[in-house]
C-alpha cells in the first residue's frame, strides 16, 4: 500500500470518518470542480492550500521543518514519509510545498460507483493489495503505467510506504510500490530522466493535543537512476535496494524504538530525565529536542544489550515512582519547578494577581470560544476511539465550527451595536481571548498542581519526601549511565 493513511489505520473506521477525510484531501489535493480553466485550478489550489496552512498554524503551536536543502519545485519526485496521524500527514507535507501534491490511495475506497467516479474525477489512483483479496499484479499494472507516465511528466507523488497510519515511534516495514514505482517511472525514458526520492520524517510532540509541535525532517534526496546497472540486472534486487535505502533515510528522521516496550520506556525516561538534559544542554527547539530524544534511545538501547538487568532495575523502578505520582494526581515536572523555583511564595502571588487582573478577558474568551472549541472534540470522541484519527476530525471539525460561530457572534454585535468599527474589534479580539483562554488554564493547572504539592507536603511530609527521595536515586541513576554512554561514545 502506498497511500492509505486517509482512508485506513489498524482497526478500520466509520464511513462517517472516511467520507469527512475523503472530502477534505479532495479539498487539499485535487482540482475537482475547478477544471474550466488553468487559472480557476491554480487559484483554487492556491486558495485552498493558504486556508489548511492557515489551519495548521492554528492547531499547532509550531511547525519546524529541517532540512539539507531547498524543497524541489517540481518532479519527477516522489515524497516518501512515515505514518503516524493519518490524513494530518499529508496536510502537513503538502503545505510545504509549491507545487500540487497528488497521491495515491488503497483500491478498497473505490468501493462504490459513486466514490469511484467521485475519486477518479479527483486525480486518486487505486493501488491493489494482496489483504484486499484481488488479483494485485494485473490490477496493478496499468495503475503503475499511470504512475510513470505522471512522473515523467514532472508529477509529484507522496507516498507512504508503510501502509497504514500508527502513532508509534518506530517505523513498519515498508511496502515495496514506492520503489517500484521510482524505478518503473526511470526505466521508462531508460533512465534518461531523473527521478528522485525524498524521505520525510513526521515527529509530532503529542499527536491528539491542540497547539502540540510539529517536526518535519527532511532527508537528502535519493537518486533513483543510481540504481539503473542493477535494476537493468535484476530489478527485483533494485526494488529490495532501494527500499531499504528508503527504510535507512526514514529511519535517521524519526524517532525509531525497535519495540512498543522499549517506547514506553524512553516515555518513563523522559517524564523523569528530561527537563534536566533540556536545561542543562541549552536546548531551545525542536530540532534540538528530537537530537536529545534520539540520543536517549540510543543509550538505552546501549544498556539494553550490555547491562539488561540494570536497564530492568531502572525500568521498575520508574514504573513504580510515576504509577505513586499518577495516584496522586502528580507528575514530574512539578517537582522539577518546585527545585528550580527559590520564590516560590513570589510566584504564587504574581500568578494569583495574573489571574484577577486576566480574568475579565478569560471570560470574555472562554463564552465566546467555548462552542467553537469543545464541538470538534465531542465530534471526535463520538466518531472514534482510535486516537490516529482524533487530530484530523480536530481540525477538520473546527475549520467550521470557529467561522461558522465567529461569523454568528460578530452579527448579534452588529444587530445590537450597528457599529462596524465595534464589530471589527470584536472579530479581532475573538482568537486573541481564545488562545490567552489556553494560556491562562495552562498557567491555572500549573499553579493548582503547585499548590497541591505544597498541601500534600505539609500534611504528609514522609509521603512527600520519599517521592523525592525516590526521584532524586532515579536522576543520580539515570546522569551516571548517560555520562557512562557519553564516555563509550568518545572512545570509539
Amino acid at each position: 500500500m502506498l497511500y492509505s493513511g486517509c482512508f485506513s489505520v489498524k482497526n478500520g473506521s466509520s464511513f462517517y470518518v472516511s467520507v469527512v477525510k475523503e472530502s477534505l484531501v479532495y479539498l487539499i489535493f485535487t482540482k475537482g470542480a475547478l477544471r474550466s480553466s488553468y487559472f480557476a485550478e491554480s487559484m483554487g489550489y492556491f486558495i485552498l492550500k493558504l486556508i489548511f496552512r492557515l489551519a495548521l498554524k492554528i492547531f499547532y503551536q509550531k511547525i519546524e521543518v529541517k532540512q539539507s536543502g531547498s524543497l524541489p519545485a517540481k518532479g519527477p519526485l516522489l515524497l516518501v514519509a512515515n505514518h503516524p496521524n493519518t490524513f494530518m500527514d499529508p496536510i502537513v507535507i503538502a503545505s510545504l510545498l509549491r507545487q500540487e501534491v497528488y497521491f495515491i490511495a488503497k483500491s478498497t475506497v473505490f468501493n462504490t460507483p459513486f466514490r469511484k467516479w467521485l475519486l477518479g474525477k479527483m486525480n486518486l489512483i487505486p493501488v491493489y493489495r494482496k489483504e484486499d483479496g484481488v488479483a494485485t499484479a494485473g490490477a496493478n499494472s496499468a495503475i503503475f503505467e499511470k504512475c510513470y507516465e505522471f512522473l515523467q511528466a514532472n508529477g509529484t507523488l507522496l507516498i507512504f510506504p508503510e501502509g497504514n497510519s500508527f502513532n508509534e515511534r518506530r517505523l513498519r516495514p515498508l511496502k515495496t510500490g514506492a520503489a517500484r514505482i521510482a524505478l518503473g517511472a526511470a526505466a521508462q525514458s531508460n533512465f534518461a530522466q531523473t527521478v528522485t526520492i525524498l524521505p520525510v520524517g513526521l515527529n509530532y510532540s503529542e499527536p491528539t493535543r491542540f497547539r502540540s509541535k510539529v517536526l518535519v525532517n527532511i532527508a537528502s534526496p535519493i537518486v533513483v537512476n543510481d540504481l539503473a546497472a542493477i535494476y537493468q540486472q535484476d530489478s527485483t534486487r533494485a526494488v529490495r535496494l532501494l527500499t531499504e535505502q528508503i527504510r535507512a533515510a526514514l529511519e535517521s528522521q524519526i524517532i525509531h524504538t525497535y519495540s512498543e516496550e522499549d517506547d514506553e520506556l524512553v516515555k518513563q525516561v523522559e517524564a523523569v530525565y528530561k527537563s534536566k538534559l533540556v536545561t542543562d544542554h541549552q536546548v531551545n527547539n525542536s530540532v534540538e529536542e528530537f537530537e536529545l530524544t534520539r540520543h536517549l534511545v540510543a543509550s538505552l538501547e546501549f544498556f539494553k544489550n550490555i547491562h539488561p538487568e540494570r536497564v530492568k532495575h531502572i525500568q521498575q523502578k520508574l514504573a513504580a515512582y510515576l504509577a505513586q505520582l499518577n495516584q496522586l494526581r502528580l507528575n514530574d515536572q512539578v517537582f522539577y519547578d518546585a527545585a528550580g523555583n527559590r520564590h516560590l511564595g513570589k510566584w504564587l502571588f504574581t500568578s494569583g494577581l495574573f489571574f484577577l487582573i486576566g480574568l475579565p478577558l478569560y471570560l470574555f474568551g472562554l463564552i465566546t470560544n467555548y462552542l467553537p472549541y469543545i464541538l470538534p472534540a465531542k465530534v471526535a470522541a463520538a466518531l472514534t476511539e482510535e486516537e490516529e484519527f482524533t487530530a484530523p476530525i480536530l481540525l477538520s471539525t473546527g475549520i467550521f465550527t470557529f467561522p461558522l460561530f465567529y461569523a454568528l457572534e460578530c452579527y448579534l454585535v452588529w444587530y445590537f451595536t450597528h457599529a462596524w468599527f465595534v464589530v471589527l474589534l470584536f472579530l479581532i479580539m475573538l482568537p486573541v481571548a481564545g488562545f490567552f483562554v489556553l494560556y491562562y488554564y495552562q498557567k491555572f493547572k500549573k499553579v493548582r498542581t503547585t499548590l497541591k504539592l505544597q498541601t500534600l507536603f505539609f500534611r504528609d511530609r514522609k509521603l512527600i519526601s520519599g517521592l523525592m527521595q525516590q526521584r532524586e536515586s532515579l536522576l543520580a541513576e539515570l546522569e551516571f549511565a548517560h555520562q557512562q554512554y557519553i564516555q563509550k561514545i568518545e572512545s570509539v
